[in-house]
C-alpha cells in the first residue's frame, strides 16, 4: 500500500471518528520525544544501516477536529559518514503543522499532522576546511496517537515523512526541487495535557 493510500485511509478514519465524537474538547499539550530517523536519504552509519537517533519536543493545541502544533527535532550524526573525516554533522527541524484529530474513547486521540518549516543541516570536516550545510524549507506529514494515561498525561506515538522542498542556489534564487531530500521519523514520548 502506498504512502498516499495509507494517509487517505487514515484521513477518512479520522473524519468518521470526529463526526461521531461524543464531545468536542480542546486541549493544549507539551510533548518530549525520542526515536529514530530512517529510510530515504538518511546516511548509513557504522553498523551499515540507515537509522539514527532523534529527539525533540512539540507544543500544540488540539481541538475537534482542527488544531495547530510546533514541532522541533534534532538528529546528531544524521549524515553518517566516516567519523575520522566527518566528526560533526546533524539535522535540526522546526515545523509548524495543522492537526486533524479525532477521539478514541474519553482520554485518547488519533491525529494526522502536516505543515512546513525549516530544515537546518550542518556538516563539518575533521580538517575544518569545509563547513557544509544550510537552512532550507521543508515539509512534513504524518500521524499518530495520544493514548491517555490520565486526564493530564498521555503516551504519544508518531510517524512522519519529511521532505526538503527548496534550497538557495549561489545566485540566491530559490530552487524548488520536490524530492531532493527525504526521510522518515518515528518517535514516542510523554505528553502533558492542559
Amino acid at each position: 500500500m502506498s504512502v498516499r493510500t495509507t494517509l487517505a485511509a487514515a484521513a477518512l478514519t479520522l473524519l468518521a471518528s470526529t463526526l461521531s465524537a461524543p464531545r468536542a474538547q480542546a486541549e493544549t499539550y507539551l510533548t518530549g520525544f525520542g526515536g529514530l530517523v530512517f529510510g530515504g536519504d538518511v546516511a548509513k552509519g557504522a553498523g551499515d544501516n540507515n537509522t539514527h537517533g532523534a529527539y525533540g519536543g512539540s507544543i500544540g493545541f488540539i481541538g475537534s477536529p482542527l488544531g495547530f502544533e510546533v514541532d522541533f527535532a534534532y538528529s546528531p550524526n544524521f549524515f553518517g559518514g566516516n567519523r575520522a573525516l566527518i566528526p560533526n554533522n546533524n539535522l535540526a527541524t522546526l515545523m509548524g503543522n495543522i492537526v486533524l484529530s479525532g477521539h478514541m474513547g474519553e482520554r485518547s486521540r488519533m491525529y494526522l499532522s502536516g505543515g512546513g518549516g525549516i530544515m537546518k543541516s550542518s556538516v563539518d570536516d575533521a580538517g575544518e576546511f569545509f563547513d557544509l550545510g544550510g537552512t532550507d524549507f521543508g515539509a512534513n506529514v504524518g500521524g499518530g496517537v495520544l493514548l491517555g494515561v490520565s486526564d493530564s498525561l498521555a503516551i504519544r506515538a508518531d510517524i512522519r515523512y519529511f521532505l526538503n522542498v527548496g534550497d538557495d542556489e549561489p545566485d540566491n534564487r530559490p530552487d524548488i526541487d520536490f524530492g531532493s531530500f527525504d526521510y522518515w521519523r518515528g518517535t514516542a514520548g510523554l505528553a502533558l495535557r492542559f
